[in-house]
């Protein structure tokens, strides 16, 4: 028997891998790929033990693992064998040694649509001057967060313990209409609120409910890239925009959409702001078409000239609008807590969604985040923040001023977290993000947020997340990079 097992494992002392499991796996292994054939008897817990000079229990606890798994077989008078019903032609497909050919893999359409659309830096990276949509982090009320967090945690009931409430736990959903009715004009009850765990995620939501395979859906021309994969990904036909000094324009000889999404508080990436003669025309255009309307309100709480403008959903006595918003920009993206609007006769379908999708939120989230809104800690923190990008953006706007002077046109939202430098005739936006990466500085090219080939040149600069020190230090790389 010692024979037969001779050769077959090889213990090494590995801090990352314990003994028993280098065991299992040199076991197994040997198993799959034939050195310990169907019927060949494995030596006795003692004698492996002895052999390979570890404890018994280390052998029994692998052992006992692949006789679980089906790999090793007791027999009565005869010990351990390997299991008799695991010929070499069962085991060829699983064997290390193979031909070498690989499975080709093939996303469907709708993969191939999403994993099509890029749109910002790996996850785990620390954000680096100027990425767009970044809010402070440091900012965060930490302390206040956890207190809370860990309360509501504390006071959990049974139900809330279970799978809870599919479309968002009914305290948060309470909280914030009224949060929404008094700061956005949301016009909405409570049941109309779908939670979900990102503004993305209702985005997909919303798109895998309205639209289908070659429904045309009119996007921002340019625009949310998010909002692009979204409709893409649910099959839609993108139909693009032309985004003029007031925001998308209904007014043009596009074709008939089943949807219109658009950003009308500060339109991305443009920041500019949707004016009310506007707004009224595009819910004009979408009552003549029949179309629903999906209102993205992303960072409307960073208004630094007087109060943030009502909410397009506001405006619309049909229910035509779906209003979709996050915390990520308000809080920080972490959080993973976004929430859609919907008229009261989707909010069912809508929720039924949900639940089959997954996104949902963990309770104990959805319980402090309410009450960090109900105690007044939402609203302080949003004072805070924005008299800071505020300032923030002043220094970038003043920094390009300086640097850069007949260089790049400076468009200067009123509000925000980002901002648009334009390029002038000739100078390729992606040619210089890339030779900026090699800086360290993470600007998006404007180009990259249009669909069509008439595409303007420009640099999209975030500068909420970035102190002053890093924002001029940034500047100082840009113009190494401009005017070497």
């Amino acid at each position: 028997m010692l024979d037969v097992f001779s050769g077959v494992v090889d213990l090494e002392r590995k801090a990352n891998l314990s003994l028993y499991r280098q065991l299992y796996e040199q076991l197994r292994g040997a198993i799959l790929d034939g050195r310990l054939p169907a019927g060949a008897r494995v030596p006795s817990s003692r004698a492996m033990a002895a052999q390979l000079g570890v404890a018994r229990n280390t052998v029994l606890a692998a052992v006992e693992q692949l006789a679980a798994e089906g790999f090793l077989e007791a027999r009565q008078g005869s010990g351990t064998i390997v299991s008799a019903g695991l010929s070499a032609d069962l085991t060829r497909a699983a064997r290390k040694r193979t031909s070498g050919k690989r499975p080709v893999y093939s996303l469907s359409v709708a993969g191939k649509r999403l994993a099509g659309v890029s749109r910002t830096s790996e996850g785990g990276e620390v954000p680096k001057p100027f990425l767009p949509g970044i809010p402070d982090i440091g900012a965060f009320p930490a302390t206040i967060w956890a207190r809370l967090l860990r309360r509501e945690t504390q006071r959990l009931r049974p139900e809330a313990l279970a799978y809870g409430w599919t479309a968002g736990h009914p305290k948060l959903r309470q909280v914030l209409c009224a949060h929404l009715r008094e700061m956005r004009g949301i016009q909405a009850e409570p049941e109309q609120i779908i939670i979900t765990s990102s503004a993305q995620a209702a985005l997909d939501l919303l798109a895998r409910a309205l639209v289908g395979p070659g429904d045309r859906v009119w996007i921002e021309e340019p625009g949310y890239l998010g909002a692009r994969a979204a409709f893409s990904g649910a099959g839609a036909e993108l139909v693009p925009v032309p985004v003029d000094g007031f925001g998308l324009n209904p007014n043009g000889k596009q074709a008939r959409p089943r949807a219109i999404y658009v950003t009308p508080s500060h339109q991305y990436p443009t920041g500019r702001l949707m004016p009310l003669a506007r707004r009224l025309e595009l819910l004009e255009a979408a009552e003549r078409f029949g179309a629903y309307v999906i209102e993205d309100d992303y960072d409307s709480e960073f208004q630094f000239q007087g109060r943030p403008v009502a909410a397009l959903q506001g405006l619309d006595p049909e229910g035509r609008v779906l209003y979709v918003g996050t915390f990520s920009k308000i809080l920080q993206p972490g959080l993973r807590v976004g929430y859609a609007v919907a008229p009261s006769a989707l909010t069912e379908p809508l929720a039924r969604m949900q639940r089959n999708t997954g996104q949902i939120v963990t309770v104990a989230v959805q319980l402090a985040l309410a009450a960090f809104i109900e105690e007044g800690h939402l609203r302080a923190h949003v004072r805070r923040v924005c008299a800071l990008y505020e300032q923030r953006q002043k220094v970038l706007v003043e920094g390009l001023a300086s640097h850069f002077e007949g260089l790049l046109s400076i468009e200067r939202p009123a509000g925000g977290m980002q901002l648009i430098a334009g390029l002038p005739d000739g100078m390729s936006d992606a040619a210089i993000v890339t030779r900026l990466a090699a800086h360290d500085i993470q600007a998006r090219a404007v180009s990259d947020f249009y669909l069509s080939t008439a595409k303007s040149q420009g640099l999209l600069l975030g500068f909420a997340g970035y102190t002053r020190e890093a924002i001029e230090v940034g500047l100082k790389e840009i113009k190494a990079v401009l005017l070497p």
